[in-house]
């Protein structure tokens, strides 16, 4: 989901959990967010659907005890569990356990393949993902691709090979990029601010 910032993404992710939690035995969601964020996302919750049952799995705002003392049956009972990217590699039990769905926001934080964060973060196992970002691509074309390694891996190809066909692309095929957009396009759902009165 990349839409411009202020459209709405958090929204539209805590609509997809509302909807979730009518089908019962679903796993619960993990939502990956930069820890500037936490706050943001409990405040959207608690605003919207007060009625979502949301575990918090980050130091500033649970005590290490607090989440070791978290048994499975805990988790299973809650809708999502909200954490930091920075705690996917440092509690454990996010990286053991599978999930129904996983969120990244502010996605372009996968943008470096060898990061630690990024490792862990692409090890979570999920049988859905979706990447929130306003910026899907920031500096170069390798952010695009660390991304779908995240959502759909092997999609893309291997990062080497990724790089020799954008390089390619980049030398003037007659095609530039139009093969990568007609590849990619179906998976990114992307609103643009056009109203003046939003950009406003």
């Amino acid at each position: 989901l990349a839409d411009d910032m202020g459209l709405g993404k958090t929204i539209q992710v805590l609509a997809l959990l509302l909807v979730r939690r009518r089908t019962h035995g679903l796993l619960p969601a993990l939502l990956v967010v930069p820890a500037s964020l936490v706050a943001n996302w409990k405040a959207e919750a608690e605003r919207f659907c007060p009625g979502l049952r949301i575990i918090v799995a980050h130091g500033a705002s649970t005590s290490a005890a607090a989440l070791a003392e978290l048994r499975p049956a805990d988790i299973d009972a809650a809708d999502a569990v909200l954490t930091t990217y920075g705690s996917v590699g440092r509690v454990g039990w996010l990286a053991e356990r599978e999930w129904g769905l996983v969120v990244l926001d502010e996605a372009q934080a996968m943008k470096n393949p060898g990061a630690k964060q990024t490792r862990a973060t692409k090890a979570l196992r999920a049988r859905t993902r979706f990447a929130l970002t306003g910026t899907p691509i920031e500096n170069r074309l390798g952010d695009l691709w660390s991304l779908f390694d995240f959502l759909a891996p092997g999609l893309l190809g291997s990062a080497k090979q990724f790089g020799d066909a954008a390089k390619r692309m980049a030398q003037g095929d007659t095609d530039g990029y139009a093969p990568l957009r007609t590849l990619v396009g179906p998976y990114i759902l992307r609103r643009l601010k056009t109203d003046k009165r939003v950009i406003s």
